[in-house]
């Protein structure tokens, strides 16, 4: 597509760079100035009009699974005879080198027009390629033709559609000036051949297999209706276009012009990590302190959403790994998306204390090393002390006798707070709720039960128990019970606030400010189950 001065005044467009001008240019200078008022606002409507038609011809980029779009740059300027010119990508991930050959050399390629240029070409923005034949104004001769050459520095799926500009011919504008674009397009992988599949995106061009040729008048250098779509079948190194003169309405009689769009290809996606320790929480606080060693040998599990980012469908990924000697684990080389990891399998006589239950997001690149998990020595050796966990539940609500609707007090509710009821073996036994979130009114009755779960393979000696009555409560006289105690168990005990706390003091404390419930368990088998119940009034 060519422009010329000559034109401007055109109602219907105008042509791109001036060949000899004949003597009519003079009747431009004829216009009244009225006249030139009224043409400006009319330029202005095509172009914002076709600005917007340019943008739609655009495509989204789409990647596959794991890489995502990135450009190559094009840097404005012009080409060197014979080394051409290497573009990257953002990350110079993916280079592109751009290279002219002539069948004829210095006959056909405009070497000062044939540049990058920062402008907006066939309606869109720059920097776009602006590829002339015909040097100095002249035509390029019949049946010579000029090849750039796209090589890739590896192979590349393109993320989008490669976009040729402006492929047209001469109209009614160009009486004289004969020319038509003749645009053919091939592609290969490593020296196999590509596919490709050309669309016209506008009105001017016509598509012959790999080939497309101008058959409508040229427009303006920000329409887009010369432009076509370029999509290879598959990964490509390297983008051959020709271009040559066409003859379909007569012999060239000017120098022609075409563009490309900038490049956009797949690179890979930045890759993430997810992991941290799993150690020995000696003090079961749910926290790594600087003197709790790391559990080697521990297999942790990765689940990922997948693609699709829902869990539980057929491209869920899952991992697993081992902590090394510190308890260190690590998965490397993680997409975007959304993750679960786990400990399926705890160590041996360990019991949970601090376990990650978050659903991560893993952002693009994103190194989480946050994932702990704690675990709590429960059965040790027959000669040392064995382990009893106790879990304190909500397990009724009362007013004037009759049941509260403020909570799920017949099925296990776990505490989102502690880490302690995880991973309970039997869980449906531990119903009741952590709290109450409802407010209650003076007079309502609570039932609270203390479920004892003892763990290991011995018995647990002179199991004592003590549980202090909450501030703003009164205990409720006759309410204890007492469950799974061993046959030497002493009866259970309530003491009134101030009383001395007999027996009891070095496990209740020193005040016994609003009244206590106690009692000896006695002697409790290895992996019994057993709880204590006692009410109080809400003052």
């Amino acid at each position: 597509m060519k422009f010329l001065l000559k034109r401007l005044y055109s109602p219907s467009g105008w042509k791109r760079k001036s060949a000899p001008v004949p003597n009519y240019v003079n009747l431009l200078w004829r216009y009244t100035l009225t006249g030139l008022i009224w043409t400006l606002p009319s330029l202005s409507l095509i172009s914002l009009t076709n600005r917007n038609s340019a943008i739609a011809q655009t495509t989204p980029p789409s990647c596959p699974v794991g890489t995502q779009p990135s450009r190559i740059n094009l840097i404005p300027g012009n080409f060197e005879e014979t080394n051409g010119r290497t573009f990257t990508t953002e990350g110079g991930e993916v280079s592109a080198t751009f290279r002219f050959r002539e069948t004829l050399p210095g006959r056909v390629i405009d070497r000062q027009e044939s540049r990058i240029t920062p402008g907006v070409y066939g309606g869109l923005p720059g920097p776009n390629l602006f590829w002339n034949i015909g040097p100095e104004k002249t035509p390029a001769p019949v049946g010579e033709s000029a090849t750039l050459t796209i090589e890739f520095n590896q192979s590349v799926t393109l993320a989008s559609p490669l976009l040729i500009l402006d492929i047209d011919r001469d109209g009614e504008r160009d009486v004289g000036f004969t020319y038509q674009d003749r645009v053919t397009i091939t592609a290969t992988n490593n020296g196999s051949p590509v596919n490709v599949t050309l669309r016209s995106l506008g009105t001017t061009t016509r598509i012959e297999g790999n080939r497309a040729v101008g058959i409508n008048e040229n427009s303006f250098p920000d329409r887009p209706d010369g432009n076509i779509s370029v999509t290879p079948a598959g990964p490509v190194s390297q983008i051959q276009i020709l271009y040559e003169p066409g003859t379909e309405y007569g012999p060239p009689l000017q120098d022609e012009s075409i563009g490309l769009q900038p490049i956009s290809v797949c690179i890979p996606s930045p890759r993430g990590a997810i992991g941290d320790t799993v150690y020995n929480d000696l003090d079961g606080d749910g926290t790594q302190d600087a003197n709790e060693p790391g559990l080697p040998g521990v297999t942790v599990r990765l689940i990922g959403a997948g693609e699709d980012n829902v869990f539980g469908t057929d491209d869920d990924i899952q991992l697993t790994t081992t902590t090394d000697e510190n308890g260190k684990y690590q998965f490397r080389d993680l997409l975007a998306g959304q993750y679960r990891v786990s400990v399926p399998n705890p160590p041996n006589r360990f019991s949970p204390t601090q376990a990650f239950n978050e659903v991560l997001n893993l952002a693009p690149g994103q190194i989480f090393n946050d994932a702990d998990f704690g675990f709590r020595r429960t059965v040790v050796e027959a000669e040392e002390t064995p382990n009893i966990r106790v879990i304190k539940r909500i397990t009724n609500a009362l007013r004037n006798g009759q049941p509260l609707p403020v909570g799920n007090f017949n099925s296990f509710n776990p505490d989102g707070s502690s880490d302690n009821d995880d991973q309970l073996p039997g869980q449906e036994r531990f119903v009741g709720v952590p709290r109450i979130e409802t407010p209650l009114q003076s007079g309502d009755e609570i039932e609270y039960t203390i479920y004892f779960l003892s763990e290991g393979g011995a018995a647990l000696q002179n199991t004592r128990f003590c549980d202090p009555i909450p501030t703003g409560t009164t205990f409720i006289n006759n309410s204890i019970t007492v469950s799974g105690a061993g046959s030497d168990a002493q009866p259970p005990r309530y003491f009134t606030p101030l009383a001395p706390l007999d027996g009891f003091a070095d496990i209740c404390g020193a005040n016994n400010t609003n009244g206590a419930v106690v009692t000896n368990l006695g002697t409790i088998s290895p992996n019994s189950f057993g709880f204590v119940r006692f009410r109080v009034r809400i003052n």
